[in-house]
């Protein structure tokens, strides 16, 4: 570049014709090794200092910053093991479960003590196996109101997360359903076709729309395994690891105990 076409470019485009050679020819300063020494950069903190004590402090902010993000990726790993921790412990109390009754008192309570949930609910579309389990306030069987009424919900087929209309967590929740202001809603099964499982909270921001559900995926998949055992289901809608027929009887309760949890990010 000429001088006068240098001189028109203005500061700043001289500025950027010197950037540009010095990123062309990174040996500049091993062939002018008097000029590191000599220049001065004005540190942030108001003085000058040589270039190579500012190329130290550089490398030193950049070593810190380095740090924090790798401790915060250990912590990130810390508690993603101690969450696939919790989610083995609720998989293996869940296989173990021999009624309907206790498997949903099982999940409640691991949801609850182990996850940390404020509220959570079971509800269940099929027919239960044993007669007496009819009456639970879980099992809905076809009742075709709460089918409606949670179908842009179970339409999805994957978690959805965030705040719930009144209405629809009336129905999920009963009557604390008034003070949950959002939730997680998994539909047990492709569609929901065997129920949905909520977790919710009276906190706003607890479950957000775009949160990661890996883990929650994950719930939902162990909990279809061990309730579809309880429930009569045409054949059509027994579903086994990803979505395909399962096997009864033993079987179906090693597939659930060998679910492995992937946490979230």
């Amino acid at each position: 570049m000429s001088a006068a076409s240098t001189e028109g470019a203005g500061v700043s485009g001289l500025e950027q014709v010197v950037a540009d050679y010095l990123r062309q020819h990174p040996d500049f300063f091993m062939r002018h090794g008097d000029l590191v020494g000599e220049m001065e950069v004005l540190h942030p903190c108001g003085r000058a200092v040589s270039l190579i004590e500012y190329q130290v402090t550089v490398l030193r902010d950049q070593s810190h910053q380095l740090r924090r993000r790798l401790q915060d990726l250990l912590v990130t790993a810390r508690e993603n093991e101690q969450l696939s921790e919790r989610v083995h412990g609720l998989t293996l109390d869940l296989v173990a479960c021999r009624t309907l009754p206790e498997a949903l008192q099982t999940l409640y309570r691991a949801l609850r003590a182990s996850f940390g949930a404020e509220h959570a609910a079971v509800r269940l579309f099929a027919a239960p196996a044993q007669p007496a389990d009819a009456a639970l306030p879980e099992v809905l069987g076809p009742e075709e109101r709460s089918r409606r009424l949670l179908a842009p919900i179970l339409g999805l087929g994957t978690p959805l997360c965030g705040r719930v209309p009144a209405e629809q967590a009336r129905a999920l929740f009963g009557e604390v359903g008034d003070r949950v202001r959002s939730a997680a809603l998994l539909p047990l099964g492709g569609a929901g076709r065997i129920g949905v499982l909520a977790i919710g909270s009276s906190d706003e921001a607890r479950y957000q729309p775009g949160m990661a559900t890996t883990f929650l995926r994950q719930l939902a998949d162990v909990a279809r395994e061990v309730m579809q055992r309880f429930l009569v289901l045409p054949a059509d809608q027994v579903l086994g690891g990803e979505g395909g027929p399962t096997e009864e009887g033993p079987g179906a309760e090693a597939s659930a105990a060998e679910a492995s949890a992937v946490p979230l990010p």
